[in-house]
């Protein structure tokens, strides 16, 4: 990578740094405006990571919403930024061995619990073998111990602006429910545990990080709440 890319991306990512700031300590009415200017800034920031590449791989982004990311076949319930509309509870529009790699955040949680891990077995069917996916999902232990137990003040102050969830008790109620859009939360462990047994190997990873190039730079949120998880196909 030439240094004068190196350097964009140094720029992208203190920018989006900025903008997750500015989204978590913002008011509600300034939400929207900080997410779309996020998006944006993410693109051009994968933008220059692939700059050169030509990647041959069948790209899924499970639970698009309004992210749409150019290059990868976006798919959710409703249109959107959707290219293919599918029923998560359902089995997945993709044949059998079909995908190379796999994206999905924030989506997991919103499937209640034998629903998710139906959801995680049609990802293992439609992956090849070696294939990957990439999977955020808030995490309930961080959640509980930063949220309710230690209270930590910039976790609240976003509760109350965002959520209208004033104090520890209802800050941690919404989290877990979410107006009654959340199904089941997941910790590490249990994630973890429910992704081996359906025949993937685990690694937990970072925000807009990952060993497979392809992955990097998709992700919309880092505020210590959420797991980074990605399950690795076997090849046998």
């Amino acid at each position: 990578m030439r240094i004068t890319d190196r350097v964009a991306l140094w720029r992208y990512r203190r920018r989006l740094r900025s903008l997750q700031s500015r989204y978590y300590r913002g008011t509600a009415a300034d939400a929207g405006a900080t997410a779309t200017a996020y998006i944006a800034t993410l693109a051009a920031a994968r933008g220059v990571w692939m700059k050169g590449t030509t990647s041959r791989n069948t790209r899924v982004h499970l639970g698009a919403g309004d992210h749409r990311i150019d290059g990868w076949i976006n798919v959710d319930l409703v249109r959107g930024a959707a290219d293919v509309l599918a029923d998560f509870t359902a089995a997945l529009p993709f044949r059998t061995a079909s995908v190379d790699l796999l994206h999905s955040e924030d989506l997991l949680e919103h499937l209640h619990d034998e629903a998710g891990k139906r959801l995680l077995r049609e990802c293992h069917r439609v992956l090849k073998p070696g294939g990957v996916m990439r999977l955020l999902t808030p995490d309930l232990r961080a959640i509980i111990e930063r949220v309710y137990l230690q209270r930590e003040t910039r976790h609240l102050a976003w509760c109350g602006t965002h959520l209208a969830a004033e104090g520890p008790c209802r800050a941690l109620n919404m989290h877990l429910r979410m107006n009654g859009e959340h199904r089941f939360l997941y910790d590490e462990e249990h994630l973890t545990e429910t992704l081996r047994a359906i025949g993937f190997r685990v690694r937990r990873v970072r925000f807009n990080w990952s060993p497979v190039r392809d992955l990097r730079f998709l992700d919309l949120r880092d505020f210590g709440l959420n797991l980074f998880l990605e399950a690795v196909k076997s090849h046998d």
